[in-house]
């Protein structure tokens, strides 16, 4: 989501101004930004096939693009089962989320990033099993980000 809220500009107002912040503050650092495959997926759904190339060409511009591996593979498995735990399964959707969830956060921790951000309580809980996992600023890098 933070993606669609930070790149595409598509969510609520907080919601795009929360990561708009908080690619000024990785661009400041200087940081160098892991997005899994799994969540480039997600991001290109509802862009037309036609301009997948396009779109995948500024990403790999902007972020290292991730791909799930075999490497990702088994971290992934033990995250979904210990994420049954944190996730309700019975509710709609929860077993795809947590799936998703599962796949991107392993993804992440076998390509190095150090760092998980993410707007989702239970998703950061599940990443913060394997890496430090952080909610999305509630302020901009600079005191007058925003104004």
């Amino acid at each position: 989501m933070t993606l669609v809220w930070g790149v595409r500009k598509q969510g609520t107002d907080e919601q795009i101004q929360r990561a708009k912040w908080l690619f000024e503050m990785l661009e400041e650092e200087k940081s160098q930004i892991v997005v899994p495959t799994v969540a480039v997926a997600e991001y290109l759904t509802p862009i037309p096939s036609n301009d997948h190339a396009a779109v995948l060409a500024a990403m790999r511009e902007r972020f290292l693009l991730a791909p799930f591996d075999v490497r990702a593979a088994s971290l992934a498995a033990q995250l979904f089962g210990e994420g049954r735990i944190v996730r309700t399964v019975g509710k709609p959707g929860a077993r795809k989320c947590l799936r998703a969830d599962s796949l991107i956060i392993a993804t992440a921790v076998t390509f190095g990033a150090r760092v998980f951000y993410t707007g989702d309580d239970d998703c950061r809980t599940m990443a913060s099993k394997v890496m430090e996992a952080k909610g999305m600023p509630t302020q901009g890098p600079n005191l007058f980000s925003g104004v």
